[in-house]
């Protein structure tokens, strides 16, 4: 990527600030270099290591194909693998299987079936090459302070000792800057503790196409829980997430970020087999509490991905978020670009559909899944559906209407929020149950929905079983 610390005097003009150099700035700066503005770009870090969120939901490819990274072609080169599935392995072993039914690919919903996993780092690369041959300026500096006025960001100063004067400002600085957000002193919302991921990227012989969920919590605990993502042909990704308390604990019993991540391994045969192949090493780790922001848009200014909206990583929904905010947030600008200001109303919009799909899926996954009531009542695999079924066809809903208008982000909005009050009744009623119990609730059993088809993970494993 361009870095022109030598081209550019200490008073900058430029159409657009991006600052943050991740996955939605990236995709904020090349939407807007095509459409013929001058970007600069603030990222502080010359090279990126380990970047979480490598499992996408079914939403995802088309926003990728929008950035000129298919999905056929990613997967061709390495960079990708597919993902037609989700495993939900409980803490006995017993296992099921989630995947899209094969109806939806029929007439007239003709949806994509297949996602991807992503090799992150490789995906990262992609975008720079596309950002660097568009002319982005990237300049290596932090954004340290702003020069505001009736709400109006007139100057961003960095790390460099410049004073950036731009017409319009884009916040892609990720959930623990945050950077907009606090000098605005924006509302938000907090959904769980905080939590930590620890991961590493091991060596794999033999993988499926699909995400594997492992659970480590009993009904009456909070969830703890072990990702198995193939990111590319021969190596998958494997993570362990958890309340930062609990690893604060067995931090505390002396044992190394290694060492947690290889005994909670050690649970699950599979697992176990591959740490026995290969001892973990070079663990990255991570801290993150799921929040979202309330007035993420202002009159030249907008904040996109986990700086606007941290998306718990189970919902895999991090990645199709960062995505849209950078293209409907890219695409306000654009409108408006010679008015100098966004309207009110768009502004309302905007924020209304980033803060609603925040709070949906950051409130869902929260108390039907992490918390225990709704599991001790009805069995993981009967809450892994009763989460899954509306998390997914709200994204599929969402990315095929593409609401932009007071009308449509209003009426997806009051679904969302139907749908948030009935996994709140659904806790209630579970919380009540099981105190009038007094023991943990014996899980009900039910059929799968018509959306999903469930298939035998012996079957599946022999059907999607791949070689190096």
């Amino acid at each position: 990527m361009l870095d022109a610390l030598q081209e550019i005097d200490t008073e900058v003009q430029a159409d657009v600030v991006v600052i943050g150099g991740g996955l939605s700035g990236l995709a904020a700066a090349i939407h807007l270099t095509r459409a013929g503005l001058k970007v600069i770009c603030l990222e502080p870090r010359e090279n990126f290591t380990k970047i979480i969120g490598e499992s996408l939901d079914w939403s995802a490819p088309l926003l990728f194909a929008q950035l000129g990274l298919p999905m056929e072609e990613l997967v061709s080169t390495g960079a990708a693998t597919f993902k037609r599935h989700i495993t939900v392995t409980a803490v006995d072993g017993t296992q099921e299987e989630f995947l899209p039914g094969a109806w939806l690919a029929e007439r007239p919903w003709n949806v994509e079936t297949r996602t991807l996993h992503l090799d992150r780092l490789q995906i990262h690369a992609l975008l720079q090459e596309e950002v660097r041959a568009q002319g982005t300026v990237t300049l290596h500096e932090r954004a340290i302070g702003f020069e505001v006025r009736d709400g109006r960001i007139l100057s961003v100063q960095t790390s460099g000792a410049r004073a950036i004067r731009p017409r319009w400002v884009v916040d892609a600085s990720g959930a623990a800057a945050s950077l907009l957000g606090r000098e605005f002193n924006l509302p938000s919302a907090s959904y769980g503790p905080r939590k930590i991921a620890l991961w590493a990227h091991f060596p794999t012989d033999e993988w499926v196409e699909g995400t594997t969920l492992y659970t480590l919590s009993s009904g009456d605990e909070y969830m703890e829980w072990i990702w198995e993502i193939p990111v590319s042909p021969g190596v998958s990704s494997i993570g362990y997430v958890a309340p930062g308390s609990k690893a604060k604990q067995q931090r505390a019993a002396g044992l190394s970020n290694a060492e947690i991540l290889s005994t909670q391994m050690s649970r699950f045969t599979r697992l176990s087999e591959i740490t026995e192949q290969s001892p973990v090493e070079h663990v990255a780790a991570t801290s993150f509490l799921c929040r979202t922001y309330s007035g993420v848009c202002g009159p030249n200014w907008i904040i996109i991905g986990e700086a606007a909206s941290q998306s718990d990583p189970i919902t895999g929904n991090g990645v199709t978020a960062a995505l849209r905010h950078a293209e409907e947030g890219s695409a306000l600008i654009v409108r408006y670009q010679h008015r100098e200001k966004i309207p009110a109303l768009a502004r309302f919009v905007y924020d209304m559909r980033v803060s609603g799909m925040g709070r949906y899926f950051n409130s869902l996954i929260e108390k039907l899944y992490y918390e225990s009531p709704v599991r001790s009542f009805l069995g993981i695999f009967l809450t892994a559906r009763v989460y899954t079924v509306p998390a997914w066809l709200t994204n599929v809903v969402y990315s095929r209407t593409r609401p932009r208008k007071l009308l449509g982000t209003v009426v997806l909005c009051s679904a969302m929020i139907t749908l948030r009050a009935a996994a709140w009744g659904l806790f209630r009623v579970s919380s009540l149950l099981k105190r009038r119990s007094g023991r943990t609730c014996q899980p009900v059993s039910a059929e799968l929905t018509s959306g999903q088809e469930r298939i035998s993970h012996r079957e599946k494993r022999r059907g999607l079983h791949l070689q190096r």
